[in-house]
């Protein structure tokens, strides 16, 4: 995969306003499950691009490559941020349904 400047850019952007629209929606809205898989297929897509832009030795940019490389930190730590509070969901439904499956079992015996 080539890459340009400027796919780099609208990927970049396209990643920030889904981040932030993960972030500001409520976690029981179905269209967050999309939205993390969009995110997703976008950091990917990023990588692929930044691997072609710093495998190019004809590129010598470094204030670029430093302005992706910080932005790629602050990807880290929000995409870090936002999978450590789904998993906090999943566990918490976990926790649920096991409860509620223990009070099921007590209700039965009786």
């Amino acid at each position: 995969m080539t890459y340009s400047l400027n796919k780099i850019n609208d990927i970049n952007n396209k990643l920030m306003f889904i981040i932030d629209k993960i972030e500001k929606s409520k976690p029981e809205i179905e269209s967050v499950s999309d939205l993390v898989l969009e995110l997703q297929s976008l950091i990917e897509t990023r990588q692929d691009l930044m691997h072609a832009l710093v495998a190019d030795i004809n590129f010598t940019d470094r204030d670029i490559l430093e302005q992706q490389y910080d932005l790629t930190q602050t990807l880290i730590k929000r995409s870090q941020k936002i999978m450590d509070f789904r998993q906090t969901l999943l566990q918490s439904g976990n926790t649920t349904k096991r409860q509620i499956n223990v009070y099921k079992a007590i209700d039965s015996n009786r």
